[in-house]
């Protein structure tokens, strides 16, 4: 690699060109590391994946430098994380068609991917143009159509009848609430009559003229009949007990 090899920055619609000026060293370079296809080319998927997320802090003229590194720090971990069995070996290879194709393919459908999107909008360094940058980037992930209004508005639809049913379904066959209790009424006599244990007076119903002779009349026979009492008699009334106020007379004392 060289640095006339490569010198712009790297940008979404120029990485397949990246990839394919430096694909083919990069194949030999990984290979001879790794000593296995598999494994050889996943440190390269690796290795284009992690530039292109740099790609912001990387200068034109440091792509391909700092792609270099990128590639041997990969290639050395990968390495380690799967060893081959000493006993195994493999001849040494060229990129083929079907390999360069499969790659770049895989490289691109993770960069295009909703959760590479998402992550990559996390992390992304904000300090300069930050509400310019977030916008534009939400408005790529996010793109409004009449299909996405239709859906949230059938969404909406589905949790309003959902909650509805919820709180209704059970309460069905009962009332809510006694309407009966709250529009019932009772008459002014009733109130009364439950009030007066509550007045701090003593009260005593007077003895009639009628009562009085009936308790002082002898028995009498069957056949006798007793005229009933008048309206004035039967009408009871509380009475409050009135104490008399002692004479005072020259006298006493």
């Amino acid at each position: 690699m060289s640095e006339e090899l490569w010198n712009e920055k790297l940008t979404r619609e120029n990485l397949k060109d990246f990839y394919m000026a430096t694909v083919d060293m990069v194949y030999s370079s990984v290979f001879g590391i790794t000593k296995e296809p598999t494994r050889c080319e996943r440190a390269i998927v690796k290795s284009y994946l992690d530039i292109y997320a740099k790609r912001a802090n990387v200068p034109g003229e440091r792509v391909i430098y700092d792609f270099g590194d990128i590639l041997l720090e990969n290639a050395k971990a990968i390495v380690a994380e799967y060893p081959l069995p000493e006993n195994l070996s493999f001849e040494e290879r060229k990129l083929d068609e079907y390999t360069r194709n499969s790659m770049i393919e895989k490289i691109i459908a993770k960069i295009d991917s909703k959760s590479y999107k998402m992550a990559e909008f996390i992390s992304t360094d904000v300090k300069k143009n930050k509400r310019t940058k977030q916008l534009n980037k939400v408005s790529s992930f996010f793109q409004v159509t009449p299909l996405l209004v239709f859906e949230i508005l059938i969404l909406a639809g589905i949790v309003w009848f959902v909650a509805y049913v919820a709180v209704t379904f059970p309460y069905r066959n009962s009332p809510l609430i006694r309407e009966r209790s709250i529009f019932e009424k009772s008459s002014i006599q009733q109130q009364y009559i439950a009030a007066l244990p509550f007045y701090p007076i003593k009260l005593r119903l007077p003895v009639t003229q009628g009562a009085a002779q009936q308790q002082n009349a002898p028995d009498i026979t069957a056949t006798e009949t007793t005229p009933p009492p008048t309206t004035t008699e039967t009408a009871l009334a509380p009475v409050i007990n009135q104490t008399t106020e002692p004479v005072i007379s020259a006298t006493s004392g």
